[in-house]
């Protein structure tokens, strides 16, 4: 259905800027024939009666002019409403409206250009314009002046044409594009909807495809990390822990001599910092309790090295009451990576974990006060962040890294609560 939607307004937009574009030809084309109109009339009809005696306004021979050129001119012509002859110096030679013929009037700048350049002029009649006392403007008219020479004088044969009819020209001219237009794209439409339909289709179809290969491989290093916490857990942790009570419960023994018990006690505490290395390894690779109320906890246990390396860490939890379990384990996965760049490549001696809820949406930051880098530039340290882009990305979440060199580092997140 939207395609369709698509189609249809697609169409009426180019319908609406085709019939814009051809009313403009198709008015361009119904003033060209006025033009040619008018250019014909003057050479065929109005040319062959002038004489020397009409340009000097004589009362025979306008009257002469007027029989000779009447019916060819007015009567044959319907379009034609009146006719002016004009002489150089702006005296009116001859009007079909006879009280004028002879008196002398101002010509337009265009009506000079046309003498003196040729071709043909165009204006809008003006019913204040002296030159149309008397002119009938029941409908709005339209002056076309074209030059001619008589006895090598020369003069301006001028007709006026109602512009009703001009516009009505130009929608008989217009009428045959604007039903090939709007055939031409309803067949188009016809033809390219279900092409586009199928494309997008195919499209979707593989988008959803590469975000379930993306959930799926997500899905899958869980388990995997379920997996290996799990054989950690259940097999190295519980050796080195009853390793650990058996080398101390030794140490404890009085029949153990000194140098002996002192050497069983710094490998009771080698073991016992080796066990808790181990707790945090597990927590890093998967948290056992991944969801709203465990986030904290396990966010706790993955900033818990930081002590070792002489950083102070924080983290604060908020908020976050129902979030999916989907929606958490991003922010644990997103964090785990900005933590652990924090930790080894920063230099920082504060890292601020921070997960709120704003506009029901988790926002996590991660916020060092390390030596910072250029985003710009690619390195080792960034390949994991940018790994978890494409993945926060298709989830409809947004991820940003702001840093500069020497001023620290923020890794923001932010993805929909449920």
């Amino acid at each position: 259905m939207q395609f369709l939607l698509l189609a249809v307004v697609t169409m009426t937009a180019i319908i609406a800027g085709t019939n814009w574009i051809a009313e403009d030809v198709a008015e361009d084309e119904a003033v060209a024939e006025a033009r040619n109109t008018t250019v014909v009339l003057a050479n065929s009809v109005a040319l062959p009666a002038m004489d020397r005696r009409l340009l000097r306004a004589q009362a025979g021979a306008i009257d002469r002019f007027r029989d000779l050129t009447e019916q060819g001119l007015l009567i044959d012509n319907p379009e034609t409403v009146r006719i002016n002859v004009w002489l150089a110096d702006g005296t009116l030679v001859f009007s079909d409206l006879g009280a004028l013929s002879g008196a002398p009037f101002e010509l337009s700048s265009d009506h000079r250009r046309v003498l003196r350049e040729g071709g043909t002029g165009y204006a809008v009649a003006d019913e204040d314009d002296p030159e149309n006392a008397g002119t009938n403007f029941d409908e709005q008219l339209v002056r076309v002046y074209t030059p001619l020479v008589v006895d090598d004088q020369p003069v301006l044969f001028e007709a006026y044409f109602s512009l009703d009819r001009i516009e009505q020209r130009r929608e008989e001219i217009l009428a045959p594009f604007r039903w090939i237009t709007i055939g031409s794209l309803a067949g188009l439409l016809v033809i390219v909807t279900p092409i586009l339909w199928l494309l997008t289709r195919r499209l979707t179809r593989a988008g959803e495809e590469r975000e379930r290969l993306l959930v799926h491989a997500a899905d899958a290093s869980d388990a995997e990390r379920r997996r290996i916490a799990r054989d950690l857990h259940d097999g190295v942790v519980q050796d080195i822990a009853g390793t650990t009570f058996s080398v101390t419960a030794l140490s404890r023994d009085p029949a153990v001599p000194e140098p002996a018990r002192q050497t069983l006690d710094g490998a009771g505490d080698s073991l016992r910092d080796s066990l808790r290395a181990l707790r945090s390894l597990l927590a890093e690779i998967h948290p056992p309790d991944l969801h709203a109320d465990g986030l904290e906890p396990a966010l706790n246990d993955l900033v818990a090295p930081a002590a070792n390396a002489g950083i102070q860490a924080s983290v604060d939890v908020s908020g976050i009451e129902g979030a999916s379990d989907a929606s958490v384990a991003l922010v644990w996965r997103v964090a785990q990576e900005a933590v652990r760049n924090a930790l080894r490549h920063s230099d920082a001696t504060t890292v601020a974990v921070t997960v709120h809820s704003v506009d029901s949406r988790l926002r996590l930051e991660v916020v060092d006060d390390g030596v910072g880098f250029d985003p710009a530039v690619s390195g080792p340290d960034r390949y994991g962040l940018k790994g978890l882009r494409s993945l926060v990305k298709d989830i409809g979440g947004e991820i940003d890294v702001i840093s500069a060199p020497g001023a620290g580092t923020t890794v923001r997140m932010e993805v929909a609560q449920q």
